[in-house]
């Protein structure tokens, strides 16, 4: 069977805390979850299906389609379990591929040298065939092959992605210390936020947030607003598929769609670069951008969600002065959001304990490496302070 026809297994990675939302995103697009683990996704489709997750998915990282499944003990087993497949129907003579693995073999110390042997085979089989050779290298903007292979398992992927997914192509500046795009998506999803109501996002930094509900809420998929993917590399790709499933999401977004977002900064640069994303983001129109102290972010009557990622205090002697910013935002949450519904996303356990409100839930995320939690407190009306 040609390798990108028929029904395979899709592996979708994610960063840790990520899966559930990410499984009910492909489980919302009509796909099955096959396995949940704690960073993947397994799933299964045709190719068109790939394409559908690379265009709409808000918290994977890449979309990987499983060519072949088999057992090798060691890199010459690999290099012969590879090189018959048909390389010839993916790679271009005159294109560029790059190799990566995950590799726990006892014969290999580095996985340089399994990346080594994939590469091998493919160029080996498309030199027999065609006498000429593709170029390859570690740039991961055009075709890549992802090799998984645990003691004698072994299975090989195309990543159809290339880049990951997080890259949605509208934040030039990311700011100080930018949340990737793919968990800000996550943390709008745990806060139950999907348009009704208001979305306030105080310290919002270079806008990611705010931009990921507004994205959220308005129905549009972040693969719209990006320009090349892995899979657009392939030998004798067509953009009619890929132009035809894109039109489709647009007729689905609610671009008039009334939407309440506030974010809001202390800092002019930051609100400038955040107008700037969220301009390219084409979200510009329904985000309302204020330069302003968090405390004195307005808080309209209609309840919603506030979330906000304030600075965790990583910088020595930074933590002190942070434990003030904590507490005034737990006296914000209580003097302004009464009937909202509030989440603190941080890495620094001993900080949050100065919002001085008893959390509801924590959901464990990580940021960059970075252990964190989305804390969640109810506001109820009349809920007396430090309840």
């Amino acid at each position: 069977m040609p390798l990108l026809e028929g029904r395979h297994h899709l592996v979708v990675p994610c960063s840790p805390g990520i899966a559930p939302f990410l499984s009910r995103e492909i489980r919302e697009l009509g796909l099955p979850v096959i396995a949940e683990q704690a960073t993947s996704i397994t799933s299964r489709g045709n190719f068109d299906e790939a394409l559908k997750l690379n265009l709409h998915l808000r918290c994977g990282q890449r979309v990987l389609w499983r060519l072949s499944a088999f057992k090798a003990e060691n890199a010459d087993q690999l290099y012969e379990k590879l090189m018959p497949l048909p390389w010839d129907e993916l790679v271009p003579v005159d294109g560029y591929f790059s190799v990566t693995s995950v590799v726990d073999n006892p014969t290999i110390r580095d996985n340089r040298f399994a990346n080594l042997r994939v590469k091998d085979a493919i160029v080996d089989r498309l030199r027999r065939l065609t006498g000429r050779r593709p170029d390859s290298g570690p740039r991961r903007d055009r075709l890549v092959f992802y090799l998984f292979w645990k003691k004698d398992e072994a299975r090989i992927y195309l990543d159809t992605s290339g880049p990951t997914l997080a890259r949605r192509d509208y934040r030039l500046d990311p700011g100080k210390a930018p949340l990737r795009e793919t968990l800000a998506a996550a943390l709008v999803m745990a806060s139950g936020w999907s348009g009704k109501g208001s979305f306030i996002n105080p310290m919002c930094g270079s806008g990611t947030l705010a931009i990921e509900a507004a994205l959220l809420a308005l129905n549009t998929p972040p693969g719209l607003l990006r320009q090349e993917y892995s899979f657009q590399f392939l030998k004798g790709y067509r953009s009619l598929r890929w132009r035809e499933l894109k039109a489709a999401a647009r007729r689905r977004r609610r671009p008039d769609r009334r939407l309440r977002i506030i974010a809001s900064d202390i800092d002019p640069k930051m609100i400038a670069v955040a107008r700037e994303n969220a301009a390219r983001a084409g979200v510009d129109e329904v985000i309302e951008f204020l330069l302003c102290d968090f405390a004195s972010t307005p808080v309209p009557e209609t309840p919603g969600v506030i979330l906000c990622n304030p600075e965790y205090g990583s910088r020595l002697g930074a933590e002190e002065e942070l434990k003030k910013t904590y507490r005034r935002l737990g006296d914000f949450f209580k003097q302004k959001a009464a009937g909202y519904e509030a989440f603190v996303f941080s890495g620094n356990p001993a900080l949050m304990r100065e919002v001085g409100l008893k959390p509801e839930k924590k959901l464990k995320f990580d940021n960059g490496g970075i252990p964190c939690e989305l804390a969640s407190y109810p506001l109820y009306a009349g809920r007396p302070a430090g309840a």
